[in-house]
């Protein structure tokens, strides 16, 4: 069996000495992996009245393979995302990206993609929200396992 953590992205800020403290960490306590949320935008409470999600534009959220190449440089980790926002991003950039990440860390990293849940990320793209205009807990996740296993892909329906 193998055990990851997952980032603290809310909670570890935006210093990149504690970043790599928390990496070597986790890596020395014996788990095998992290995996990292992705957000591009948080809401902004002021104008989005009634916002009551787990994150907003105050929220620190890094990039997730600009996080992973960082940490690849000083750990044997594994990486994953939970999940990369595919519609915000474009797709064939984050396959570039995917793949270079695999590439530079030996084949460490598990590519999850997915709808995300925040009509706000897509308000501020200027992009109607796939999930609808409430948003939705309810979406279909894929994941890639780009790492030496090689598996195909699969698809996993998620409801909250």
């Amino acid at each position: 069996m193998r055990i990851g953590v997952v980032f603290p992205q809310t909670e570890i800020g935006a210093d990149a000495g504690a970043v790599r403290a928390y990496a070597q960490r986790v890596e020395n306590l014996g788990f095998t992996h992290v995996l990292a949320y992705d957000h591009v935008v948080g809401a902004d409470p002021d104008a989005h009245r009634g916002w009551s999600g787990p994150y907003d534009v105050k929220s620190t959220f890094h990039e997730p393979f600009v996080l992973f190449g960082y940490l690849a440089g000083f750990t044997s980790l594994e990486f994953a995302t939970g999940v990369i926002i595919l519609p915000q991003r474009q797709t064939a950039l984050v396959a570039k990206q995917a793949a270079e990440v695999d590439l530079l860390c030996g084949g460490r990293l598990r590519l999850g993609v997915g709808l995300g849940w925040n009509p706000v990320e897509y308000e501020a793209l200027g992009s109607p929200s796939p999930t609808g205009a409430r948003g939705s807990r309810n979406r279909s996740i894929c994941f890639v396992d780009c790492g030496p296993n090689r598996r195909s892909r699969f698809t996993v329906p998620m409801s909250a």
